[in-house]
């Protein structure tokens, strides 16, 4: 791999994408990962220096139009992009509709707007609008490069993820229209879906909520492997796809085999 080839991770200060930024940089490439949070970019900061990597920490937006365009017209200026990973998102569970606990006359609780739209906009308008800025400045310079955009094994439907699934399932499509778009340009574009990690979000929800951590726990037996994915798992299935040169239009599942989203 050589020096000179450009990533972009979006949400790459912990989790998923700054397992993806350690393993890009580790291969060679000259990796710049987005946050927005200024203590998590000081220690990626700091973590890049220490073990001396190619990498460097930038704030941003990814739901803001604004805020992205800033960040390529910074990062772009003088040098191309030749990947651009879409790793940003978060999960917030919420029933469509459901009963107070306490049952009586009370009204139904139903799902909040102000989640669908926030879940919405982070997982789904923010992969459009870097995306979008990553295709053009690929195509302005002329770079044969990838887009890998992290989907979801839930994308298909889960109980009680109205909003990310809807998201993660217009990430997959996306997909698939962008590979059909910028394939004339000599760029791919590829998805990877992954399942459950075991890694630093569901270990702080665990700890934070037991019910949760028993009912996690619960679900393992519908996996296959009886266990959830390495983040270093599923950031190597991104960079093969990031890496391999007739990888287009495809999602790749790295989900262990399961577990089936409808499971209550």
């Amino acid at each position: 791999m050589s020096d000179s080839r450009n990533a972009l991770v979006t949400g790459g200060t912990r989790g998923l994408g700054l397992a993806v930024g350690r393993m890009l940089a580790a291969r060679g490439w000259r990796t710049t990962v987005l946050g927005l949070d200024p203590g998590r970019l000081e220690k990626v900061r700091a973590m890049a220096a220490a073990e001396g990597l190619d990498l460097r920490a930038v704030r941003a937006d990814v739901t803001s139009e604004e805020s992205v365009r800033e960040v390529f017209a910074e990062l772009t200026e003088d040098q191309p992009l030749h990947l651009c990973v879409n790793n940003a998102g978060r999960n917030l569970s919420r029933l469509l509709v459901r009963k107070p606990q306490d049952g009586g006359g009370a009204e139904l609780l139903t799902h909040p707007l102000d989640d669908w739209e926030q879940t919405l906009r982070l997982c789904l308008t923010g992969v459009f609008l870097v995306g979008r800025e990553a295709a053009a400045s690929m195509v302005r310079h002329e770079v044969p490069g990838a887009i890998v955009n992290v989907s979801s094994g839930l994308a298909a439907g889960a109980y009680g993820q109205s909003a990310y699934t809807a998201a993660k399932a217009g990430v997959e499509a996306l997909t698939r229209t962008w590979s059909y778009e910028l394939g004339p340009y000599g760029i791919r574009v590829a998805a990877v879906a992954p399942g459950v990690m075991d890694g630093e979000a569901l270990r702080e929800k665990s700890t934070a909520f037991p019910r949760h951590a028993r009912y996690m726990d619960g679900l393992k037996r519908f996996v296959p492997l009886g266990r959830w994915g390495a983040e270093e798992e599923i950031a190597d299935a991104v960079c093969f796809a990031a890496e391999n040169p007739y990888v287009t239009g495809s999602v790749i599942r790295v989900d262990g085999g399961g577990p089936p989203g409808w499971v209550p």
